[in-house]
């Protein structure tokens, strides 16, 4: 940054960095300040101070309410509708046969891993050098 003409462009001089800075002696007396403040910090952020109706938390929990019975009610659903036929083990059918004569890697036999999720003829192969 000392020898860069675009960087020396940007950056500030002496004088303006000291402008920036406060001093000790200019921040004035701590206690002053507190003074200033205190009263500021127990109000909310101009929000009321009246206590919150209780006909909204009636209805905070009756929308709880009503939230878990939908929940419940999907839950007791799909589990009736996969214990029914269709689902499970046989959904998928027999695999067709997939087979690796061998894998090299650097001209060396390689670790090989084979997977085929249910239900999907896509297959994944994962080769790595042996140690």
């Amino acid at each position: 940054m000392e020898r860069c003409p675009r960087c020396q462009a940007r950056l500030l001089s002496r004088e303006e960095a000291r402008g920036l800075l406060v001093a000790p002696d200019q921040m004035g007396d701590p206690a002053d300040l507190w003074r200033r403040i205190a009263p500021q910090v127990g109000r909310s952020a101009g929000l009321p101070d009246t206590p919150p109706v209780a006909a909204g938390a009636r209805w905070r929990w009756a929308a709880a309410v009503a939230t878990g019975l939908v929940v419940a009610a999907t839950g007791f659903w799909l589990l009736h509708e996969t214990g029914g036929p269709g689902y499970g083990p046989s959904l998928a059918g027999p695999a067709e046969r997939f087979e690796i004569a061998y894998v090299n890697i650097g001209g060396a036999p390689a670790q090989t891993f084979v997977y085929q999720p249910q239900g999907s003829d896509t297959v994944f192969v994962w080769a790595q050098k042996t140690p």
